[in-house]
């Protein structure tokens, strides 16, 4: 693995713990190559449901399906809809009977057009359906089914095929569909969902999007593209957008480090790396739905996740 000969350390022993399945799991599989039949990788996996942030999460559930509230996407961080993206992050499948039932009751919000929507109380008229989902929580919605095995699923597609017929003329996406310049949030939730899919990946659709976003990367605040000061900030779970999941998309969808702007926000990558070869979480997510680790510490869950960035543009030799 000549790669690691860009860290200052070697962490693979720290993600390897068995106190953390879930990354030693992911670990053994995209780190080191091991197959999904290989024994360690399947004892990593057991021990997903014991989990203390797993088996918290599952255990909170409700017999319909649903986490807190029947709104999916409400309340921030511990609805249904971030759950979910949780779970699938954290390595779970559509085998486990909690994942199942929560995707049947998301798959409830999906009107005819494929658009995952919600329902609104409007004076006078009850619970109201929107016309029209926001694409950046759809394209979330569309990834993590992919990640628990539902690619294949007709509503998926329709789900997919929903976004490939809403790009704008500037190949990206806006929540809300309204204003002159598309949002880079939303396309990258987009991309993030097509870089899985191997039936999306190959549309021009996105390789369009791809283009635009690989040149907003790491440019400072504009307000027109809905750019923020998020992409120096080593953030857990990715509930934004940031360095390492935008550059793990971009790498997945074929750019390498002959693109400029890859090349800089890799070399800010290293550059943010410990003297042990990890990585320190800036900040967590507001209201992260499980403990993810203390500021300014070394953390697992984005040690990994640089890792699969490195492996990918400087290749597992």
């Amino acid at each position: 693995m000549m790669w690691l000969e860009r860290l200052n350390g070697d962490p693979l022993p720290w993600l390897l713990e068995p106190e953390n399945p879930s990354v030693r799991y992911w670990t053994l599989l995209d780190i080191l190559g091991h197959s999904e039949d290989d024994p360690k990788v399947h004892a990593a996996r057991a021990g997903f449901p014991t989990f203390s942030p797993v088996a918290k999460l599952l255990a909170a559930q409700k017999r319909e399906g649903y986490w807190v509230k029947r709104d999916y996407y409400l309340p921030k961080a511990y609805g249904t809809f971030w759950v979910l993206s949780v779970l699938a992050d954290l390595g779970l499948t559509a085998e486990n009977e909690h994942v199942r039932r929560g995707c049947e009751f998301l798959f409830e919000h999906q009107r005819r057009h494929g658009g995952f929507c919600r329902r609104r109380r409007v004076r006078g008229r009850g619970l109201v359906w929107e016309a029209e989902p926001d694409p950046c929580t759809h394209a979330w919605i569309v990834r993590f089914l992919i990640q628990f095995g539902y690619a294949d699923d007709p509503r998926t597609r329709a789900a997919v095929d929903w976004l490939l017929a809403t790009q704008r003329d500037d190949a990206m996406w806006l929540c809300g569909r309204a204003g002159r310049h598309g949002c880079l949030r939303a396309t990258l939730d987009y991309l993030r969902a097509a870089a899985l899919d191997p039936e999306t990946v190959t549309q021009p659709v996105t390789a369009r999007a791809a283009a635009v976003a690989c040149d907003l990367l790491m440019e400072p605040r504009m307000g027109r593209y809905h750019v923020g000061d998020l992409w120096t900030i080593l953030e857990y779970p990715y509930f934004g957008y940031g360095v390492i999941s935008a550059l793990d998309t971009l790498a997945r969808l074929g750019y390498t480090l002959e693109r400029p702007k890859v090349a800089v926000a890799m070399e800010y990558l290293l550059s943010r790396q410990l003297p042990n070869g990890t990585w320190p979480l800036d900040q967590s997510a507001p209201r992260p739905p499980f403990e993810v680790g203390r500021p300014g510490e070394p953390n697992k869950w984005l040690t990994l996740d640089a890792l699969r960035v490195i492996g990918l543009l400087h290749g597992r030799d």
